[in-house]
């Protein structure tokens, strides 16, 4: 069974690459869904840290990629909170809202158990800084969201805490489409 979901991983990273290789598709996601006769249920999103995208799927199917940028320190795995770092794994998504400073939030289930022991491994191994007598904690809160600063984003300029950041228009574009539960995909 986990070969199986491994197998799933490496075809999944692999379509991605090729989907990456072409620009984002033109047009709203209704527009698109309606063109492809998809039915907009069932998201999933996948997040390329190198290439700095995120690509939105539909029912399985690939509908449209985003710019984004991340945590200040964005080509590291997030070990501890305050390292700036974005999350890579496999999460859920817990919960959205609409948030006053950067027009809409995505929670993710952020840290998964494998967020976990990568932690206490970190920290018996000294990578951790400390805090006191202990380790650093592992944190949490990380979602993806708007911005405050539509220019930042532009430039490209990775500002978050380890966050995964959009234009605002764009996570309003397909945030109605995303549902509690589904997956998100962060790849190094």
């Amino acid at each position: 069974m986990k070969r199986d979901f491994k197998a799933f991983l490496i075809v999944l990273f692999l379509f991605v690459i090729v989907i990456g290789s072409s620009d984002a598709c033109a047009g709203s996601i209704g527009e698109i869904c309606e063109e492809k006769g998809i039915n907009p249920c069932r998201v999933s999103i996948v997040v390329m840290k190198a290439k700095r995208k995120l690509f939105f799927y539909l029912d399985g199917r690939f509908v449209k990629t985003y710019p984004v940028v991340f945590g200040k320190n964005p080509r590291q795995q997030k070990l501890y909170e305050g390292d700036n770092c974005t999350p890579e794994g496999i999460f859920r998504v817990v919960s959205k809202r609409v948030h006053e400073e950067w027009s809409r939030f995505i929670l993710l289930n952020y840290p998964t158990w494998d967020d976990v022991k990568r932690h206490r491994r970190a920290c018996a191994e000294g990578l951790i800084p400390l805090n006191g007598e202990q380790c650093a904690e592992l944190g949490g809160g990380i979602g993806i969201h708007g911005t405050y600063s539509e220019a930042l984003n532009r430039a490209k300029v990775d500002w978050t805490e380890g966050c995964i950041s959009l234009f605002n228009g764009d996570i309003e574009e397909f945030f109605p489409y995303v549902e509690h539960g589904a997956l998100v995909f962060i790849f190094p």
